[in-house]
């Protein structure tokens, strides 16, 4: 599935990313319907009534400050009704439809998403100006929230370059906008920002309570690369190794160890399997974990329908099967891995191009496989190992 599309509409995607993505700032507007399936106030009502929810995940600010930490649902409320902003971390850990929504996000974009909420009482500033050290997508629910988006000072700021160490851009604005319910926003990492609830020409009857997701996405630099090389190249000793001593102020044997480990990286770096190697790490890692579905995984009731009962991947994890050798494949889904071997290769071909199918379709695509000892072991296996999913309500 691609969110991204979805999100964005009716922007082309394309043009989007070739354009605006880790570059300018965006508006987009939408129509009031537009997330209605995604997120609501009743929600909202659920996670604060019950969800255990404490700092850092549940906060307030007002006028650029943090508020004292309390999980008096009384005090909740007349924070807000003082005019401070509400903040929930991390929804994408507690709502299965935004857990659906980063996955699917990640798979667009290739890196790992988290979702955020904040919800401004009328005519309320929240926030300073100031800028993430990550990309964001804002996407209004309900009520207006006025922006005011400014050019970068610090290029692609990683998380340790805070905007509250820097001075803000002294040019205007480059984009001013309001969003509705539906309107979509996307601010690049770095770009300084603030915003104000409700829109200031509006009477207060007109003017509803700011509820919008700000959904955050960490994109990897040369620098995450650099960690993973790091990482990697602990296996070999040279690199644990001490470096010389420095005596009486001699660099002598110290320029030549350094030398020596130059010359190390450059032959590990003209290595052909390191970037294969990097690229499917950074594919496969850090993956949402695989569903738990019980008692499936558990080896009970992994054929409720008989030759009806219908299996499904999991599709918020990307699926690859490599092949290893004459019958003998590897499946991964997420980070995790199984080597099959015995494994036609229509069978495997069907497997690997199917998102769903039946008990009945496997026993036609391999029909030389003994039903018994081989398809309903493969099948037993791939569900208990948590790869494979038993679909539920399939017979009428």
């Amino acid at each position: 599935m691609k969110i991204l599309p979805t999100l964005l509409a009716p922007f082309a995607t394309e043009t989007f990313l070739a354009e605006y993505w880790t570059q300018k700032a965006l508006h987009i507007t939408g129509g009031p319907a537009k997330f209605r399936d995604l997120f609501s106030w009743q929600d909202l009502n659920d996670l604060l009534n019950y969800h255990q929810l404490a700092e850092p995940d549940l906060r307030f600010a007002i006028d650029g400050k943090s508020l004292p930490d309390t999980d008096d649902r009384q005090t909740w409320r007349d924070r807000l009704n003082e005019g401070a902003t509400l903040i929930v971390n991390g929804l994408h850990h507690r709502l299965p439809a935004l857990a659906a929504l980063t996955a699917h996000l990640r798979q667009d974009v290739g890196y790992r998403a988290h979702v955020n909420l904040y919800c401004s009482p009328a005519q309320q500033q929240g926030f300073d100006c100031h800028y993430d050290t990550h990309d964001v997508l804002i996407l209004q629910i309900d009520g207006a929230k006025e922006w005011f988006v400014y050019g970068a000072t610090v290029p692609y700021p990683t998380e340790t370059m805070r905007s509250s160490e820097q001075l803000p851009p002294e040019d205007p604005p480059y984009l001013h906008c309001v969003l509705q319910a539906g309107d979509v926003l996307y601010i690049p990492r770095g770009h300084w920002h603030y915003a104000v609830a409700g829109v200031r020409e509006a009477s207060p009857l007109e003017n509803r309570p700011s509820l919008h997701l700000t959904v955050g996405i960490d994109c990897l630099t040369g620098l995450d690369w650099l960690d993973w090389l790091l990482h990697d190249l602990q296996t070999d000793p040279d690199w644990r190794q001490s470096l010389p001593a420095i005596v009486d102020g001699q660099t002598r044997a110290l320029e030549t160890h350094l030398a020596t480990l130059q010359q190390k990286l450059i032959t590990a770096l003209q290595q052909p399997d390191w970037q294969p190697r990097y690229l499917d790490d950074v594919v496969h890692c850090h993956q949402p974990p695989l569903p738990i579905a019980l008692p499936a995984q558990m080896g009970v009731d992994i054929f409720p329908d008989d030759f009806a009962t219908e299996f499904a991947w999991s599709l918020l994890h990307p699926r690859q099967v490599r092949c290893l050798g004459p019958e003998h494949y590897q499946f991964q889904i997420g980070s995790k891995q199984v080597d099959l071997k015995g494994i036609p290769a229509a069978l495997a071909e069907n497997l690997a191009d199917r998102d769903r199918f039946s008990l009945a379709d496997l026993a036609d695509w391999a029909p030389e496989l003994d039903f018994e000892a081989d398809v309903v072991l493969l099948l037993t296996r791939l569900v208990t190992e948590g790869i494979l999913q038993v679909v539920q309500g399939t017979r009428p």
